[in-house]
């Protein structure tokens, strides 16, 4: 019998889907930042997408660099 995650905890699939997300919204924020010229929050995006990366990465035990990636937008 296969063991069932506990309540609460998520599926290795869900959590990677939930990273992908926010990569996906990421995105958005760091462009509103470049936008309004803010480069300390185009800097704080750009660790966080680093970040991300490094824990999908970890779920999926291959490197994934997701700026590279053609991939169509989450939303």
């Amino acid at each position: 019998m296969a063991a069932k995650p506990s309540k609460g905890r998520l599926t290795t699939k869900q959590r990677t889907s939930t990273l992908f997300h926010l990569w996906h919204n990421l995105q958005d924020i760091a462009a509103e930042a470049e936008r309004m010229g803010d480069r300390e929050l185009v800097l704080l995006a750009g660790m966080m997408e680093l970040l991300l990366e490094e824990r999908i990465s970890g779920l999926n035990g291959t490197p994934v660099t997701l700026a590279t990636a053609n991939m169509a937008h989450a939303h």
